[in-house]
């Protein structure tokens, strides 16, 4: 391996940039002004550049011989500066599918009030019905389209996914909105005969919920299984500092939690929280009931989580 194959090296996987180039130049010659230095005191080529090579190591330990404004930038050009991935194509996308959901939106509302207005009988169900239909292609190409543009869009910390593969992950959202809107479409269309009157008493007719129930089966349930199946299949798209920082982070995380002493106290600290907001539970349903009681397990969730944050922070300290 020659100097300039080292140095190529160095930087392998990171993305091709003008700034990275000059950096690679700059390392280059520092690299060979070394090697140079070693030959005039009489070592041979190979010795000269195996000890040039080490003494030089990893390219974070060159700031005292590179511009750390320099690698800086290098650093912020290839990983963290987003407006490089979004074309003025895009940007235009995402403002035409947003204009396309908020026209869907006004016109359901002028529909909305247009049929109130006219004073129809059974104009409160038919309302909604003509709500949410009107709304329902608008909405539904609009999730479609965000979906596409969201993960088909380079980001700081990952790559994108194929365009093939964005089309799959639109035609889930896309089923799924269109299923939902679809099944309260049918819910309110279904009002207007949700009453039989049989032998002088009305009876609710659950019947004209099975229209509302089926519409799972063509329309959710395909959507959601697209959507779990490409994400159980999605493969590994952060970028490598991103990947690093995660690594980190996790690392850190089961150090924390392997620690005996610190488990034991969270595990103490847990059990002693929720058994009295089970207590407390009880003894306020019997007080003030059942129907808002169950409050207190919203206050021991965000009271563990108090815990938890101070725990990690008193032990990383």
């Amino acid at each position: 391996m020659d100097a300039k194959e080292f140095v190529k090296s160095l930087f392998e996987g990171y993305e091709e940039t003008a700034a990275l180039a000059d950096l690679k130049e700059e390392l280059l010659a520092n690299l060979n002004a070394k090697i140079e230095n070693f030959a005039k005191k009489g070592m041979d080529a190979q010795t000269a550049f195996v000890k040039a090579s080490t003494e030089l190591g990893d390219v974070s330990a060159l700031a005292d011989e590179l511009s750390l404004k320099k690698r800086a930038e290098v650093f912020e050009e290839v990983y963290m500066d987003v407006r490089q991935y979004m074309s003025a194509k895009r940007v235009a996308a995402y403002v035409s599918f947003g204009v396309l959901a908020l026209f869907g939106i006004t016109v359901s509302f002028v529909a909305f009030f247009s049929i109130k207005k006219a004073g129809m009988q059974n104009s409160n169900i038919i309302d909604w019905t003509a709500f949410f239909a009107t709304m329902m292609p608008f909405l539904t190409a609009a999730s479609a389209g965000f979906t596409f543009l969201g993960v088909t869009q380079e980001t700081a910390s990952m790559y994108p996914v194929s365009k093939k593969r964005g089309a799959w992950y639109a035609s889930a959202a896309g089923l799924i909105a269109f299923g939902i809107l679809l099944m309260l479409v049918v819910f309110f269309g279904s009002k207007l005969s949700d009453t039989v009157f049989v032998h002088g008493v009305f009876y609710k007719n659950y019947e004209s919920f099975v229209p509302v129930i089926a519409m799972i089966i063509p329309f959710i349930l395909p959507g959601v299984g697209i959507l779990v199946y490409l994400v159980l299949t999605e493969k590994d798209r952060l970028k490598p500092w991103a990947k690093s920082f995660h690594n980190r982070a996790v690392k850190d995380e089961m150090a924390i939690w392997n620690n005996p002493a610190t488990a034991s106290r969270f595990g103490m600290f847990s059990g002693a929280i929720w058994i009295f907001a089970f207590g407390l539970f009880i003894l306020l349903g019997f007080l003030i009931g059942f129907k808002f009681s169950w409050l207190v397990f919203i206050f021991a969730t965000a009271f563990q989580l108090l815990v938890q944050g101070f725990m990690f922070k008193h032990v990383k300290d």
